[in-house]
């Protein structure tokens, strides 16, 4: 999971404050890496480092960093490790001068066996990113099947796998793509003569940016002076996938995007209390109070308050200045987060029954800590409600969740489940009751939790690269 940002005003304006404070507002989306490039309509510079984007854009890197086109990212490593090589944009000169930039939030689920082609035929890497390899295809078709950037767009969707939603900077002109099933959310606005493409809408809020639409599944959006261009998917698409349905990932409602964001045509916000009033629908567990795992679980906890009658109190402090636990890079640094990241407020929870909500449980070590902290603090009971249903299989679409058998769901029972958290009681949503909360239900990709992954898994990737 990652964040990308694409910005395209009129020439002589500068782009790069615009793009400094989306990537801020995306940075819950990745943690260890970030970068910019930028086009004055002459030269393409990039500016990319390991790190938050308050330390690698503190200031402009340099005078001459300026342009008025521009695409940025934050980085959440799924396909390489976390070094500078991997970080995004991807810088890629072609043979008569002109230069591409590209950045992508997903994954692909054949990266091997493109990377493997592209070797073959002389291409060389420097990571191994998922965005190097989707930049150096692009400029293989152009360059070697001379084909024109849509040409080499369609030829891309047509031959790679997985989940892409792609900025990138051509001619000094702006450009975002998504795969043909729309995984990953990839929505844009205007303001003016300013157009701006992001992964979430929050990205547009801060730049005063009114939302337009979303860049639609298997479509190609090119940005000028003239206002966007949309190119929808081609047969060739079609061709080589089948005719598909959009397969939106539902786990950018449960946890990953902002509560404040559209994603979808849906404000994540409501889908999390939809969910909170679906758990608390025919409880049999009586409480005395709410209590959310802050900061993914506010809205589901007061949408289970709300329909349930009881009083929500924010009774687990956190610490703002820790990252989301969940995109850590390993159970060590994530057990350490946990620890510095919550602290209970003891008056609240002494004597209390409580209802814990938390959005998902992964690998069960987070919820046990909390259950745990809550019960030590003075809660005679402690009940814990999941906004997401059972997490059994691993995805390949953009989220990191461990081999399959590193998830609780996957190894153990629900009861189970909940004698390992120490939990008095413990419920899931449910698969249904979810496809319920967020309709249209064909259009997501639930893959995590039923298994059915929408996109052939033609390479299963669990020889992603680690710790080098």
């Amino acid at each position: 999971m990652c964040g990308v940002i694409g910005v395209a005003t009129e020439p002589g304006h500068d782009a790069f404050d615009d793009v400094v404070h989306g990537l801020f507002q995306m940075q819950h989306r990745g943690q260890d890496a970030c970068g910019i490039a930028l086009s004055d309509g002459h030269h393409l510079r990039v500016h990319k480092g390991t790190g938050y984007v308050r330390e690698v854009f503190h200031d402009r890197p340099a005078p001459e960093f300026l342009g008025h086109v521009a695409c940025g990212h934050v980085r959440y490593p799924t396909q390489g490790a976390n070094r500078l090589a991997n970080a995004q944009p991807h810088l890629v000169t072609l043979p008569d001068g002109r230069e591409l930039a590209v950045c992508s939030n997903g994954d692909l689920t054949n990266y091997w066996t493109v990377r493997g082609a592209l070797q073959a035929a002389g291409t060389t890497f420097l990571g191994t990113n998922d965005a190097e390899l989707l930049a150096k295809y692009l400029a293989q078709g152009i360059t070697e099947l001379g084909l024109t950037l849509p040409g080499a767009v369609r030829r891309l969707q047509a031959e790679v796998r997985g989940a892409f939603s792609v900025c990138l900077v051509f001619d000094h002109r702006l450009y975002a793509l998504r795969d043909p099933y729309g995984v990953r959310p990839l929505a844009f606005g205007a303001d003016g003569g300013r157009w701006m493409v992001a992964s979430e809408t929050t990205a547009l809020d801060i730049s005063r940016m009114d939302l337009v639409d979303e860049v639609r599944p298997g479509e190609l959006v090119a940005f000028g002076p003239d206002g966007p261009l949309r190119m929808p998917h081609e047969d060739v698409v079609a061709a080589r996938h089948g005719r598909v349905h959009p397969a939106h990932c539902v786990f950018e409602y449960v946890y990953f995007s902002r509560p404040d964001s559209i994603a979808n045509g849906r404000r994540v916000y409501d889908v999390r209390k939809r969910i909170g009033a679906w758990l608390a629908e025919d409880d049999p567990v009586t409480g005395d109070l709410v209590v959310p795992v802050p900061d993914s679980s506010n809205a589901v906890a007061l949408g289970y308050a709300q329909a349930s009658g009881l009083p929500l109190e924010f009774a687990l402090v956190r610490n703002h200045y820790v990252g989301r636990t969940f995109i850590s890079g390993d159970q060590p640094r994530r057990d350490e987060g946990v620890k510095m990241k919550f602290n209970p407020v003891r008056s609240v929870l002494q004597g209390k029954r409580v209802i814990l909500v938390d959005d998902s449980i992964v690998r069960g070590t987070t919820s046990r800590k909390l259950v745990r902290m809550v019960r030590s603090a003075g809660a005679t009971e402690v009940h814990l409600r999941v906004g997401s249903p059972v997490m059994r299989h691993s995805c390949y679409y953009g989220i990191d969740t461990p081999d399959a058998r590193e998830l609780i769901g996957n190894q153990m029972a629900v009861d189970d489940i909940c004698r390992h958290l120490t939990a008095d009681s413990l419920r899931y949503m449910t698969v249904e009751g979810l496809r319920g909360v967020v309709g249209h239900a064909e259009s997501f990709c639930m893959a995590c939790f039923d298994g059915r992954y929408p996109i052939p898994l033609t390479e299963v990737k669990v020889a992603r690269e680690a710790g080098t």
